[in-house]
């Protein structure tokens, strides 16, 4: 019974590096986009993984972090660069 402890346990951490590695994902979407970069060159950073970038920037736009200008280029929202700052500091 022991053994099955440590499964679930292993489970579950591996779920939340999981999580973990989404998060920074979008943070570095979210960078792509302050650095002033276009969708293709950020899926290309993605090693071509279209859906995950086009997920990400979805729920970027959705909560206000990132929108898209007059002439339909990715711009990052004050809140967006706060946010960034906020959660890593280090971009």
């Amino acid at each position: 019974m022991l053994g099955g402890i440590g499964v679930v346990h292993t489970i579950k951490r591996n779920f939340y590096i999981n999580r973990l590695s989404e998060l920074q994902s979008a943070l570095y979407i979210l960078r792509c986009v302050s650095e002033g970069r276009n969708e293709d060159q950020i899926v290309e950073r993605f090693i071509g993984d279209e859906q995950l970038v086009k997920t990400w920037l979805g729920v970027l736009m959705d909560i206000r972090l990132v929108e898209r200008n007059f002439v339909n280029e990715l711009v990052i929202t004050k809140e967006g660069l706060e946010y960034l700052k906020r959660y890593n500091p280090h971009w």
